[in-house]
């Protein structure tokens, strides 16, 4: 195995694979370690229509459209009044997309098997340190590998951002319990995306080609033990990890920034801010140039700035149960710590 590349990327999820594929695609050398994650991916997940733009400039707009996913028309809400329901003929970025994420994850890694980018798995992180303008890592019996710049992509546990020191934050308890289970059988929910408010959170429903995915959302200190007992527990908060930009190194999808499903941009926001991560560092290696890694950093902080704000707000169009704990937590603003 080639031991020095420009670019080592931890993570091989859609925020790593998205920040190797464009690399590559820009002349630059990299290496993704992959370390298998505890919690694996949803059976299934819901992306917006804008999830074409980021595929498109990845290459993979076509493979996505032809790869069997269940396209989504209409969303059925039941949340701070009435139930209503939403088509996204109005929508300007066009359907929504119900997808096995297995498949989805599968197929990025393709797509850098086609590029010749090496993925290697590895169970412990060794050393980790900065020498001169690069780094030297070392991963389970590689001994060493040595790099010009790091990615962390190893989702909400922010892995190699800890092992430097910087502390992830987070806005949040919200846990998600999840479980696939055999596919409604009324054709009302065939295309169908469900949201419904609860005293205690709130649930989703959606189609994905294997049946449909079930979700319960709720602070981790409020879920019911029945619904811990027969589905999967998987982290659900709002966390803002901030990109050391300057230092040789950045954080992109969840390690970076996490987010509440409800607000469904978490894929999206991986790849495309992978993307411009990628296209930072291609600058910089090329021109030593620091200004796109800059303007990336501020970027993100500004996103979940704005996001932030956006979330305490849908939240607050739920005024039922305001005494409950699950929507009392929720009504105070949230802002990013500075």
């Amino acid at each position: 195995m080639k031991q020095a590349y420009d670019v080592c990327v931890f993570g091989a999820g859609p925020a790593g694979t998205a920040v190797a594929i464009r690399l590559a695609d820009l002349g630059v050398t990299a290496l993704v370690l992959d370390r298998p994650p505890r919690n694996k991916a949803l059976g299934g997940e819901s992306f917006t229509g804008a999830i074409r733009q980021p595929l498109s400039i990845l290459g993979l707009w076509e493979n996505f459209r032809n790869a069997g996913y269940v396209a989504s028309y209409e969303q059925r809400t039941a949340w701070g009044g009435e139930p209503w329901i939403q088509d996204t003929i109005y929508d300007p970025n066009g359907n929504r997309w119900h997808v096995n994420r297995a498949r989805f994850d599968d197929d990025l890694r393709e797509a850098l098997r086609k590029r010749g980018v090496s993925v290697v798995g590895y169970e412990t992180l060794g050393d980790l340190r900065r020498t001169g303008n690069g780094w030297r890592v070392s991963v389970d019996q590689v001994p060493e590998i040595s790099s010009k710049f790091l990615v962390d992509a190893t989702g909400r546990s922010s892995a190699v951002a800890r092992r430097l020191g910087v502390r992830p934050r987070s806005y949040s308890r919200l846990v998600g319990l999840t479980a696939l289970i055999r596919r409604n059988p009324n054709p009302q929910f065939d295309h169908a995306m469900v949201i419904e408010a609860t005293p205690h959170g709130w649930w989703y429903a959606a189609p994905v080609p294997q049946g449909h995915v079930l979700a319960f959302f709720t602070d981790a200190d409020l879920a019911p033990r029945a619904l811990t007992r027969s589905m999967r527990t998987v982290p659900a908060n709002s966390v803002f990890t901030p990109s050391e930009t300057t230092q040789g190194w950045v954080a992109v999808g969840d390690a970076c920034a996490a987010h509440d499903p409800l607000c469904g941009w978490g894929v999206h926001r991986a790849l495309s801010n992978g993307i411009l991560a990628a296209e930072a560092i291609g600058c910089y290696l090329k021109n030593s140039d620091i200004s796109l890694l800059e303007d990336y950093g501020r970027h993100c902080r500004n996103q979940f700035k704005a996001y932030l704000v956006g979330l305490t707000k849908h939240y607050s169009y739920e005024q039922r149960w305001i005494e409950s704990p699950f929507w009392k937590r929720r009504a105070s603003p949230m802002t990013l710590a500075a």
